[in-house]
């Protein structure tokens, strides 16, 4: 069955491969503390390469120790390798780090390392400066969060930058302070820029957002972080407090600023902000740009057409009127998604225009003038309001309005096919869309490659949507939206 020439197969497989890149993500190969198993599906795993200490997991002395060990150990500039014995010395902490993380304990065991290790911390301490290269690091990797990650990841940045600067002004003074904290402001800020430019850029990408409410979105950005910068402040005396009774362990802790950190992300920050977009609100709007981003993706490539934008925007649509009526946004983001919404249909229907614009141009031999017609927004608009009206009118069912806009869309389709009846688009391909869109796929016509992905997915906890039809995905996609929301909390895309 195809849909603007793409065939649906190959488009379910790549909107799963998509899903399961977006699963894995959010992996790190590095264990829990006291935990023997890492986290996540042992067959999605990525590095998490910007090294981020206690990041969404616990942080414990021995972890902070370790994170040490390897700085000291397995941090190296390319002329090391110049150095036979430097060179091997790399080498073999290298081979000695993978022997532990594959549970092969041969020589030394890594419980007798870090405890020889950790006494020497306890002995000599550790010094106030800062390695700026790993902080930097882990302050880039903001740039790309994702709606997931943004409360933990603003709570990251505030506390970092809290304990460096901590740090810097108990061991510095005079200009070497100030130089200090120079560098520090420098790279904090550009850690800060990046994710506020990167989040808001997914938000105005995709949602369509106006100049003013880009700046909104920025200065609340800048606000949150200035109030939880505030908060760890005022928390660092408790948390100093704590770390005076870890007994031998207090001498080097003090300075280990990632630690430091990390416990002041346990004692918690203020979630009270004057901010006109709260972190909730904008976790909220980045998970309704994320499906507007997945729609002009596929537009890009033709993988759309109006009748099936409409029914994933309206569906999009329908999960932000939910969180309003729920509450769990505030009247200003409620205001910034509805104000948005007609340039966020426009930038999708024109990324279908061009898309279908440029195929037009490139005809193969044999394809009929016409054969991608332009965009025919009136199918977009129709289908989409049958289903809001139905949403609105039925008490929130978002199934039942996809029944209606479905229902809906058969007839404006057919009337799209009489328009432009070269379109590739409508006609025998659209029917045969809407013939099956209540019907669940054969077996046999889903190929390995679904199959496999699917497996992939259910092993790591997620929905499977193989063998469902085109309907039961959206219900599904509801019902698991309703349940996310449930509790007031996550708001689920």
């Amino acid at each position: 069955m195809n849909i603007s020439g793409v065939s649906t197969a190959t488009n379910y497989a790549n909107i799963q491969s998509s899903k399961l890149t977006q699963l894995s993500s959010g992996l790190v190969v590095k264990q829990a503390s006291g935990s023997n198993t890492a986290q996540g599906s042992a067959r999605l795993l990525q590095l998490d390469l910007s090294d981020r200490k206690g990041y969404r997991e616990d942080y414990s002395i021995r972890d902070a120790a370790e994170s040490l060990w390897k700085q000291e150990t397995q941090t190296f500039n390319l002329k090391d390798l110049n150095d036979p014995t430097k060179a091997n010395d790399i080498i073999e902490n290298m081979r000695r780090q993978a022997r532990w993380d594959l549970g092969l304990e041969t020589g030394e065991t890594k419980d007798e390392v870090m405890s020889a290790y950790i006494q020497n911390l306890r002995q000599n301490g550790l010094g106030g400066d800062v390695n700026w290269s790993g902080l930097s690091r882990e302050l880039e990797a903001f740039k790309t969060t994702s709606p997931e990650e943004l409360a933990d990841g603003l709570d990251y940045l505030a506390s970092r930058y809290v304990a460096v600067l901590d740090k810097l002004e108990r061991n510095y003074q005079g200009e070497e302070l100030t130089a200090q904290r120079t560098k520090l402001e420098e790279v904090y800020q550009a850690g800060k820029a990046e994710m506020i430019n990167g989040y808001t850029q997914l938000l105005q990408d995709n949602l369509g957002l106006s100049d003013g409410d880009v700046q909104a979105v920025k200065d609340s950005f800048s606000a949150i972080l200035a109030e939880k910068v505030d908060a760890y402040r005022e928390a660092l005396e408790k948390v100093h407090g704590a770390v005076s009774q870890t007994g031998p362990d207090s001498v080097w802790l003090k300075n280990h600023d990632a630690y430091i950190a990390s416990q002041l992300r346990a004692a918690g920050s203020s979630n009270e902000s004057t901010a006109a977009y709260s972190v909730q609100d904008l976790t909220a709007a980045g998970k309704i740009a994320q499906i507007y981003q997945t729609e002009l993706f596929n537009a890009a490539s033709c993988g759309r057409n109006e009748a099936t934008l409409a029914l994933n925007l309206s569906m999009a649509d329908m999960k932000a009127e939910t969180i309003i009526q729920k509450g769990l946004v505030s009247q200003n983001m409620a205001a910034l998604l509805r104000n948005s919404r007609a340039q966020g249909h426009n930038n999708a229907l024109a990324t279908l225009d061009q898309a279908l614009f440029a195929r037009e141009k490139n005809l193969a031999p044999g394809e009929p003038k016409g054969t991608f017609a332009p965009v025919d927004r009136t199918v977009f608009q129709e289908i989409y309001n049958a289903v809001m009206n139905a949403y609105h009118e039925n008490g929130g069912d978002g199934a039942g309005a996809i029944r209606a806009g479905a229902a809906y869309g058969q007839s404006v389709t057919v009337q799209a096919t009489v328009k432009n009846p070269n379109a590739l688009r409508w006609g025998i391909s659209i029917e045969s869309y809407w013939k099956d869109f209540y019907t669940d796929p054969d077996d046999k016509e889903i190929s390995p490659l679904v199959k496999q992905m699917n497996r992939l997915m259910v092993q790591a906890g997620q929905t499977s949507d193989l063998g469902c039809s085109t309907y039961q995905k959206y219900i599904n996609s509801w019902q698991g939206f309703l349940s996310s929301v449930s509790g007031g909390v996550d708001v689920r895309a």
